[in-house]
């Protein structure tokens, strides 16, 4: 599968600022490459908008995964709430057809165990750009309120980023039928050596058939 990862915000829009000047934009960054890097230990194919702290639009964002053809687009955010005490974590998808929903609430369901925050669920919205202008399924995360004193210090601690980040990567990937790999460890299964690329391809494309997405083709050069 192709992953299109939005990390929320960036460069001259910080997004939700924490009690403490935690900046939404460098928080879901930080948790976005690890989600990136444990789906492309798994042969997932990730596509970015954005790896620093730059500033794309929304149009930019939605065009971007329109023209890599994504599979399935995912939006990172923090929420932020006038209600200081506010905290939990919500998914949003743009109607209960989305064919992400499930995977929206099982999203919300084990990263609100792992970092022991409410569950407040999957909601529905036309309005978000992302959700609207995006060909392929999308969803947006809501990790948890940044204007929560305690979430933003929870924040500070890079056990608790990459809890946050492994809980999502386990529901993004138990979604496509895969699991993560732990500590970087993986294992690659070669089948044989062809002279003929006709015959190459026959087992590649069977390989595929039978749930091996990661497949491919090596030459000298290149990777097919």
């Amino acid at each position: 599968m192709k992953w299109y990862l939005d990390f929320g915000h960036g460069g001259k829009d910080s997004g939700a600022i924490g009690p403490n000047k935690t900046k939404e934009s460098d928080t879901v960054l930080k948790i976005g490459m690890l989600i990136k890097n444990s789906l492309e230990q798994a042969f997932e194919k990730v596509i970015t908008t954005r790896e620093d702290d730059k500033y794309y639009s929304l149009d930019y964002r939605s065009s971007k995964a329109n023209k890599e053809n994504c599979d399935y687009f995912v939006s990172i955010h923090m929420n932020s709430a006038t209600n200081k005490t506010a905290k939990g974590v919500e998914v949003w998808v743009y109607d209960e057809k989305s064919k992400l929903y499930t995977l929206s609430k099982d999203i919300c369901s084990n990263l609100s165990k792992t970092i022991n925050t409410p569950n407040r669920g999957v909601k529905i919205s036309k309005s978000f750009s992302v959700l609207r202008k995006t060909k392929m399924p999308a969803l947006l995360i809501e990790i948890d309120f940044i204007s929560n004193l305690s979430v933003e210090t929870s924040l500070k601690s890079d056990i608790y980023i990459k809890n946050i980040a492994t809980s999502i990567s386990k529901s993004l990937l138990s979604f496509v039928n895969k699991s993560i790999v732990d500590d970087g460890i993986f294992y690659r299964v070669c089948i044989g050596d062809f002279k003929d690329m006709s015959a190459a391809l026959e087992i590649k494309n069977t390989a595929i058939s039978k749930g091996f997405s990661g497949t491919y083709i090596v030459n000298h050069h290149n990777i097919l």
